[in-house]
């Protein structure tokens, strides 16, 4: 049987010889997925056991692993197997709540902002917040950068979301994704049970995903492993304290809910361990680590295999184009900003035979009304994200002649296949990767100036320098505290 470091074998331990659940708060490269995974294999194997995922890449390459009868799942298969076991054969239909919106008498094909209700609606089942709880909704739509084209808009999809989701609950054969999950909660149909379900990355689940999880244990176990320090996804509706409010809830269910850490990280060398204490105190190296360096102003120079990072996008778009001309191969990593930027310069002009100049004119009068506008409407988040946005849209159209050329730019960058000898990547995209050499650009706005929730800029402090295997690079001033 495999030996474990003291923090493992206690986790073990546990798992072996208690019914309790038990909660364990894994820091960065700790091995905590190996140590779940070890952990199934301890256990009878006539316990019905499975192992949550967060997609199917994930699941396939963690049944490989998993000891035969644990059978590893996402959250969307678990969710699919209520609707069989309920006797409903649905039909996924991504446009599910589009063409709801669109039939709805009060808004219509002619409504502008379809697709920020969609977002809200989609945020509001994750969230299970009641849809009546107007300052709740409004709570979201600031919080994840919803942005309705008018207050008018805004005003209209408050008052006729209770109906949306109304309708979406009564389309129990015609689903989307996120109904996998929230139908069968809302609507307290059977789910599958298992004696124990090991569950990874708790730190990025929604209130959703977690009921779920509950409602899968109520006479069985849970394992539950995350790391609270990596919790950076608030954003997309995970929420930062999403481990704590866990153990709450299994407590709670009067279960007995033991708590454990792993500290110990196999990745980091002593001096990239002694940068992430900055962040979060109970983080250790092996005594066998090597040293490693961390590097302050430093000069921008990866090659390749090296990892770049950021806290913003457009200083990744800006590298991408200086690593270009100096001959390097590389590629951003972020594909989905492609439909994000068009629309945002579609916004400004549609007339493709437009100048960059004088579309560069119209961008700075826009960005200045619609920011000011959200800041003064207390939405900074989104004046934050627009900021960041505009600053892409500079770069490309300094290269571009025209309107359509700033758009093919763009398109060249991100919509055609990703693949390089050097990534870069903004540090919510790097979660779970690692390289020997890191960069970090623009380091001291990092934390983000005027974010609006500290900690989790704390965290993506502590998750962009936990990358590094061997040697760290601040391309600027050290991050602040």
């Amino acid at each position: 049987m495999i030996k474990g470091t003291e923090q493992q074998e206690a986790i073990w331990e546990a798992i072996e010889t208690t019914n309790d659940d038990i909660v364990v708060n894994a820091g960065a490269g700790t091995g905590k997925t190996f140590t779940i995974v070890e952990a199934s294999g301890r256990l009878p194997s006539y316990l019905k056991m499975g192992f949550l995922c967060f997609n199917k890449s994930i699941q396939k390459e963690l049944q490989e692993r998993l000891p035969e009868g644990v059978d590893a799942k996402t959250f969307h298969a678990l969710g699919m197997a209520s609707f069989y076991k309920n006797g409903v054969k649905p039909k996924v239909n991504q446009y599910k709540v589009k063409n709801i919106i669109d039939d709805n008498i009060n808004l219509g094909r002619d409504y502008t902002s379809t697709y920020p209700l969609v977002k809200l609606i989609g945020l509001i089942k994750g969230s299970m917040i009641d849809c009546k709880n107007e300052e709740a909704v409004r709570g979201l739509i600031d919080y994840y950068n919803i942005e309705f084209k008018t207050m008018l808009d805004e005003t209209l999809a408050l008052e006729n979301i209770c109906d949306i989701l109304d309708e979406c609950k009564s389309q129990t054969k015609n689903i989307d994704f996120d109904d996998m999950i929230w139908l069968p909660l809302v609507l307290n149909w059977t789910l599958p049970k298992f004696d124990v379900l090991f569950v990874d990355e708790a730190q990025d689940f929604n209130e959703m995903q977690r009921e779920l999880i509950v409602r899968c244990t109520t006479n069985g176990r849970c394992i539950i492993v995350g790391d609270k320090n990596q919790a950076i996804y608030g954003f997309r509706g995970a929420d930062s304290n999403s481990m704590a409010i866990f153990s709450e809830q299994l407590g709670k269910l009067g279960k007995k809910v033991r708590h454990f850490p792993m500290t110990l990280t196999w990745r980091c060398p002593k001096s990239v361990i002694k940068e992430a204490n900055r962040y979060v105190k109970d983080f250790n190296g092996l005594e066998t680590a090597e040293e490693g360096t961390v590097n302050v102003n430093a000069y921008f120079n990866p090659t390749k295999g090296d990892l770049v990072l950021c806290r913003y996008n457009a200083p990744l778009v800006s590298a991408f184009y200086d690593l270009l001309t100096q001959g390097k191969s590389a590629y951003i990593n972020g594909r989905d900003m492609h439909k994000g930027l068009v629309n945002a310069v579609n916004k400004i002009t549609t007339h493709a035979n437009m100048s960059s100049k004088e579309f560069s004119d119209l961008l700075e009068m826009d960005f200045t009304t619609q920011y000011m506008r959200l800041v003064n409407a207390k939405k900074q988040n989104q004046a934050n994200s627009l900021e960041d946005k505009v600053n892409c849209i500079r770069i490309f159209t300094g290269r571009a002649d025209t309107v359509g050329g700033i758009i093919v730019e763009i398109e060249r960058l991100f919509k055609g296949k990703q693949y390089g000898d050097i990534m870069l990547s903004t540090v919510h995209k790097a979660k779970g990767l690692e390289a020997d050499n890191v960069y970090i650009l623009t380091p001291e706005r990092m934390p983000h100036p005027k974010a609006t929730n500290p900690q989790e800029e704390r965290n993506i402090c502590y998750v962009a320098i936990t990358r590094a295997k061997k040697n760290l690079y601040y391309c600027g001033e050290r991050p602040k505290n």
